[in-house]
């Protein structure tokens, strides 16, 4: 019998290995294009919570679904711990208490920041309006806008419920984590949702720290990670009164938190006047200083409390706003009722799409 020639071994060896080589790097490529997540293969997950649309678009080598149902499970519990009217909630135990009320470290803290935040903005953005809400009734808004049953409060009306709202009466007992309302209501719309986005940024990561993509909700979103993992994300800033999908301007991010407060987000017209569900704390009334206040920050609750507060101080205290704000990064965009753009030093800079 004929022996094998020794070089042909040695080239059949090499084709086999170079086989071996190439089924290995293709493997590698459809893992890296059908599962890494690192290509911009994106999954889109949405649900109903905070009384608004909640959209998760994400790309990760973990399952996209996971990631998107412990984001989802944070949000609804967040919700019902929080919504001042769920009888359940800590909320609601707070504000229909005549004493002091122990609370949880999360508690605490939440409503610490909210504190924090209304004496920086010199009360703009003030997490004690719950009874000034109740009363315009913008906390059953959904229900009342499906019946048309809007009623304007009278002018004695909106002064009592002022004189026991506002953040100043909301006392805290650090030592025994216990806080005290003294009559006025707590209200946390107004910073929750950039809360929920911070813990679904938190959750995400947790899971995986390369993930990519965005969170929304109600108007405000936070980045994951940048489009493809290289690019900007591009978004839209709505025009206060043009179309949904008629832009202001555009911004680019590839990191951080972008949210809006406008008087067209939740409103009713009485007599072709506007009234919406941002309230002045100064006056008790729908704040008329502005038609919308866009602010990007890294931190989604700084995004998203000062946005409000933005609002509220309007072009009156703008001056107010363009130097101050950006000391707690927040870059503002400012829309005045005549539809003139006020913007902070650095706003520009999210304008441009080469940076």
């Amino acid at each position: 019998m004929q022996q094998p020639d020794p070089k042909e071994i040695m080239m059949l060896n090499r084709i086999v290995v170079f086989s071996v080589i190439v089924f290995f790097i293709i493997i590698s490529a459809i893992y890296l294009l059908f599962v890494s997540g690192k290509t911009g293969q994106y999954s889109d997950f949405e649900d109903y919570i905070f009384g608004t649309y909640v959209r998760i678009r994400i790309s990760s080598k973990v399952n996209p679904s996971t990631i998107s149902k412990a984001i989802f499970a944070e949000m609804k519990r967040l919700e019902k711990k929080f919504d001042p009217y769920i009888e359940s909630s800590i909320i609601y135990k707070l504000n229909h208490s005549e004493d002091w009320v122990e609370v949880d470290d999360e508690t605490l803290s939440v409503i610490d920041l909210a504190l924090k935040i209304a004496r920086d903005t010199e009360g703009a953005f003030d997490p004690a309006l719950g009874r000034l809400i109740q009363l315009w009734g913008f906390s059953k808004f959904t229900e009342r806008e499906a019946t048309g049953t809007f009623t304007l409060p009278s002018a004695s009306e909106i002064a009592e419920a002022a004189s026991n709202s506002g953040y100043q009466k909301i006392a805290i007992d650090y030592v025994n984590k216990k806080i005290k309302t003294n009559g006025a209501w707590i209200d946390l719309g107004g910073i929750l949702k950039g809360y929920a986005l911070k813990r679904a940024y938190q959750i995400a990561k947790e899971f995986d720290k390369s993930c990519h993509g965005f969170v929304e909700t109600g108007g405000q979103i936070m980045i994951l990670g940048p489009k493809y993992n290289k690019t900007n994300w591009v978004i839209g800033v709505r025009d206060p009164r043009g179309q949904p999908g008629e832009n202001i301007t555009i911004v680019y991010l590839s990191e951080g938190s972008v949210a809006t407060s406008g008087d067209y987000e939740r409103f009713f017209i009485v007599d072709n006047v506007r009234y919406h569900h941002i309230l002045d704390p100064r006056t008790g009334y729908p704040s008329n200083k502005a038609i919308s206040a866009t602010v990007i920050a890294n931190d989604p609750v700084i995004a998203d409390a000062f946005s409000t507060a933005a609002f509220v101080l309007g072009e009156d205290r703008w001056l107010f706003t363009r130097t101050v704000f950006p000391k707690y990064g927040a870059e503002v965009l400012l829309v005045t009722p005549k539809k003139q753009l006020l913007r902070t030093d650095n706003f520009r800079i999210y304008e441009m799409s080469d940076r």
